[in-house]
């Protein structure tokens, strides 16, 4: 299956949306905000990791014919193929851990500490999204070379 532009796009989009929101909560101090807010950053915090593992397994998948198992080692494979900096796939990696521990370990989890993840973090998903739109844009201009004969 080639390369489906319109689901990673989709997926960029979500990562978007979801970065808004999180701005939103973390323009705030922590104590301002009430549980309903500490448990949306929650659920922010796994739909970002989610979509962002999205697009990078189907990226590996249909660029490189790359499989991996779990999202942490997603990021970490697109640092060793030179897609992402190695510094930002480890903390792409790790905010993939902690989406792990809100969706299993949910009661061990300190909301101040996922409220400082996500007020440190949001920058490394703005910059996922560029490597992939940058990725997607000269994925195109290959795919354009191709088939010009180039």
């Amino acid at each position: 299956m080639p390369l489906n532009r319109e689901f990673v796009a989709k997926l960029l989009a979500d990562i978007a949306e979801a970065m808004w929101a999180a701005k939103r909560l973390v323009e705030r101090g922590f104590e301002e905000l009430d549980l309903y807010q500490r448990l949306a950053l929650r659920y922010l915090v796994v739909e970002l990791v989610e979509a962002a593992a999205a697009a990078c397994v189907h990226i590996l998948r249909e660029v490189f014919g790359v499989e991996v198992e779990g999202y942490p080692s997603c990021f970490l494979r697109m640092a060793r193929l030179g897609v992402l900096p190695e510094a930002l796939a480890e903390r792409l990696a790790a905010a993939a851990r902690l989406r792990n521990l809100l969706v299993h370990r949910y009661w061990v989890v300190d909301d101040r500490r996922v409220y400082e993840a996500v007020k440190r973090g949001l920058v490394d998903f703005e910059e996922f999204v560029e490597r992939v739109r940058g990725l997607l844009g000269s994925e195109a201009g290959e795919e354009a070379e191709e088939a010009g004969g180039g």
